[in-house]
């Protein structure tokens, strides 16, 4: 099981955000199943990837072009001030 809640502003901010990171198994009126996602929320909105009919390794692929891309940004953001 996997389940962590990270809260992206500091303490004294007005503002919300968060990542929860998520795998377990979960019992569903139709049986058990495998639920994986990654949900990245704002005050306002929820962005919620979730592992469906792709295989994990598919998924982690996803995430890794995720971290990819979010760290170019960073870059690009920070020679940009």
């Amino acid at each position: 099981m996997y389940n962590t809640r990270t809260w992206l502003n500091k303490d004294n901010s007005p503002s919300i955000g968060s990542i929860v990171a998520f795998d377990n198994i979960i019992e569903y009126s139709n049986g058990t199943e495998r639920t994986i996602f990654l949900a990245i929320s704002d005050c306002h909105h929820t962005i919620k990837l979730s592992k469906n009919t792709e295989s994990i390794e598919d998924f982690i692929d996803k995430m890794k072009l995720l971290v990819k891309e979010t760290n170019n940004f960073i870059l690009h953001l920070e020679t940009n001030k």
